[in-house]
């Protein structure tokens, strides 16, 4: 019997009967299963040599704290791929991997017999100082600033996942209107791009944040990232399209400056970074970031 470990990331929306109904689904389908609140304790940590598989329920943030561990463990640690029940607001991990935020936790888990190991690269970015690693993207400009914003907007009015996508998205909005352009040089593959920028992001993934589509050709398992940049004199145009996702507009569309790279260096002046969904200072310039290979495996229905 496969024995899978269930880390739970508790909600101020989930039903306290919750994490027994998961734990129920899993063990009808023939698992063993074990459960642990991420937000409570530790202890899960302990455990994860004795598990076949991770359960991660809950989002982009609750994914990424249950990596850090499994990439800091000992290289003769056990390798245990990760399954994901989408429970977060932008789910953009489960987005990219193609796990549908929409079907019952019961499907997902019912599926998990059918299922593939996904390959999974993770980028490493560092610098003399400091080394550490993103999963989704890491980045300058506008989206650490409106991590920040989304720290203090009012959701008194949010009643729905959608409607705090709808705000992130008109905070975005206000943001490339307002935001100063940042001096940027990336070195990549023998080439140089200079220019000033309201973003940079180096994607691992193909969305990022509200769920914005920067990278839709990203695949996780190919050595590359997707570096995009969004430059001063597109200001106008990214707004405009901004809005018209606010507006639901099925037609909108924006055209990003992209391309890859294996590894690269920049050097960017801006204010704020962001690796994930954390919201940094900005480690010390020029920071090198590349691509390692195959680090983790996720439980994905093929194709």
């Amino acid at each position: 019997m496969e024995q899978a470990i269930l880390l739970h990331n508790p909600g101020a929306g989930d039903e306290d009967h919750l994490n027994t109904e998961l734990v129920k689904s899993i063990e009808q389908e023939g698992y063993g299963c074990v459960y642990f609140s991420v937000k409570e304790d530790n202890t899960w940590k302990d455990q994860l040599d004795q598990a076949d598989f991770a359960v991660v329920a809950g989002g982009d943030g609750t994914i990424r704290r249950v990596v850090q561990e499994l990439v800091s463990r000992s290289v003769l640690a056990k390798k245990i791929p990760i399954a994901i029940l989408p429970m977060g607001t932008a789910n953009n991990m489960s987005k990219t991997l193609g796990i549908d935020r929409e079907l019952d936790h019961e499907i997902h888990i019912k599926n998990w017999k059918k299922c593939k190991r996904q390959r999974f690269d993770l980028g490493v970015i560092k610098n003399p100082d400091t080394t550490d690693f993103f999963m989704e993207s890491a980045g300058y400009g506008l989206f650490p600033n409106l991590m920040q914003a989304m720290e203090t907007v009012d959701k008194s009015k949010v009643e729905s996942t959608k409607d705090e996508l709808k705000v992130a998205l008109q905070l975005l909005y206000k943001l490339i209107i307002d935001a100063d352009a940042e001096s940027y040089t990336i070195k990549a593959d023998g080439k140089t791009y200079t220019g000033k920028c309201l973003l940079v992001e180096v994607m691992n993934i193909k969305s990022i944040g509200p769920n914005l589509m920067l990278a839709p050709n990203a695949s996780t398992e190919d050595g590359f990232f997707d570096v995009v940049i969004v430059n001063e004199e597109q200001r106008q145009d990214y707004a405009q399209y901004i809005q018209e996702l606010i507006d639901e507009n099925p037609n909108a569309s924006f055209s990003y400056n992209a391309f890859e790279a294996k590894e690269l260096n920049i050097d960017c002046n801006s204010k704020y970074m962001h690796l994930d969904d954390e919201q940094i200072m900005p480690l010390k310039n020029p920071l090198v970031l590349e691509v390692r290979e195959n680090v983790l495996e996720f439980l994905v229905v093929g194709n």
